[in-house]
């Protein structure tokens, strides 16, 4: 008989979303940081290749209630995009960061809304398609041949992305049972992680762009020979679900310290860019490039404190019920 029961099932994903979320702060507290320190680099290059992967699989994973999904698309994805989005917006006009005002081309970090209302939204229709598993993975690594998508409405991310999403929503409860029963499963993870290091070492060594994980833009503004970008988008779907693997296996099903973070994840990416650019702002005037990096740590932990308090995530849900309800007061 396993010992994963439900409620500890629970903990081990909201482990799994805790640790995603510190990445995906983190990630974004690098940003900056890694165009002038090859270690920055190194580290965000080895986040990217498999922090959003694993998320969105975890994501398709919970969106298996196909109507639920389909119905709250708008209030849970759609309807914080374009509130957040239109915010984003008028403060990177108001310091001069853009000279635009966007509406669906998302800002920063705002494209994981989009693609999750997109997903929900198409799910219940995809999954009638005969192997729309594999059918993904061709649509995802072919789908850099096309220049007209870009960041216009997540297009391009949600096309490089679906195959982890659905993966997700097909993963059956029994697999995490029979990874847990594998022998050599923390071997095998250590060896992945490893070699996921010595992808990311490889990656910055021969100065490969780390936007290419970004999955956001054409092959063709990639100054690389067609037959490589391919091999790339394979590349990155083996190391993504490489590293699903490694998560369901090391997860423990038990409460950690970490654990509120995965509880309260939305919260958390709806309201840390709002943090961490002003962290990102701040630290770019320190020189010491170690005390320059230990900060953006500690204040990636700090900003996931913060947001991770139970009044933050009550006092967000409220005002976007509020803002929901003047929308849609009969709904």
């Amino acid at each position: 008989m396993s010992t994963i029961t439900k409620p500890n099932r629970e903990y081990l994903y909201d482990n799994i979303r805790g640790i995603l979320i510190l990445l995906v702060v983190l990630g974004h507290a690098l940003e900056y940081f890694r165009l002038d320190n090859i270690v920055g680099e190194f580290f965000y290059v080895f986040i990217y290749l498999f922090h959003m992967p694993v998320f969105i699989f975890i994501s398709g994973y919970f969106s298996k209630n196909l109507a639920k999904g389909r119905s709250t698309a708008v209030e849970t994805f759609l309807v914080p995009y374009l509130l957040l989005n239109m915010i984003l917006s008028l403060i990177m006009l108001a310091i001069g960061k853009i000279d635009v005002f966007t509406i669906l081309s998302p800002g920063w970090t705002l494209w994981y809304l989009y693609c999750m209302f997109i997903w929900r939204l198409l799910l219940p229709d995809l999954v009638k398609v005969r192997r729309i598993l594999l059918l993904s993975f061709v649509i995802g690594i072919f789908s850099g041949f096309l220049t007209e998508f870009g960041t216009y409405m997540a297009l391009a991310r949600t096309l490089g992305f679906l195959p982890y999403f659905l993966a997700g929503y097909f993963m059956d409860r029994s697999l995490l049972e029979k990874i847990h029963r594998l022998r050599w499963r923390k071997v095998i993870s250590i060896g992945i992680i490893l070699i996921g290091l010595g992808v990311a070492y490889f990656w910055v060594q021969t100065d490969l762009p780390p936007e290419i994980l970004w999955r956001d833009r054409s092959f063709l503004l990639f100054k690389l020979p067609i037959y490589q970008n391919i091999l790339n988008s394979v590349l990155l779907y083996l190391v993504g679900f490489a590293f699903v693997f490694v998560f369901l296996s090391l997860a423990a099903p038990k409460p950690h310290f970490f654990t509120s973070w995965g509880q309260k994840t939305l919260a958390i990416y709806l309201l840390h860019v709002y943090l961490v650019a002003p962290l990102v702002q701040f630290t770019q005037y320190v020189k010491n490039p170690l005390l320059h990096l230990l900060l953006l740590v500690a204040g990636t932990f700090l900003v996931l404190y913060l947001l991770s308090r139970p009044k933050v995530a009550t006092t967000l849900q409220k005002t976007i019920a509020r803002i929901l309800y003047f929308i849609m007061p009969n709904d």
